[in-house]
């Protein structure tokens, strides 16, 4: 089973700003599992976003 860890977690890994995750959760632009008001995120995506940056991990909305 994949680790999952707490927007705080993710804060501090990423050395930014509360809000700032929480603007990129509201965004979609950083994927996150939700347990009704619980939100997480999965260590594969933590990793990603260190490794190769933000941009790895969003997903694209398709406009045509």
């Amino acid at each position: 089973m994949e680790t999952l860890y707490t927007a705080e977690e993710v804060r501090i890994a990423l050395k930014v700003k509360m809000p700032t995750i929480r603007s990129w959760i509201h965004q979609q632009r950083l994927p996150v599992v939700r347990a009704g008001r619980s939100v997480r995120i999965r260590e594969s995506v933590l990793i990603k976003i260190i490794e190769e940056g933000l941009d790895a991990v969003t997903q694209k909305k398709d406009i045509t």
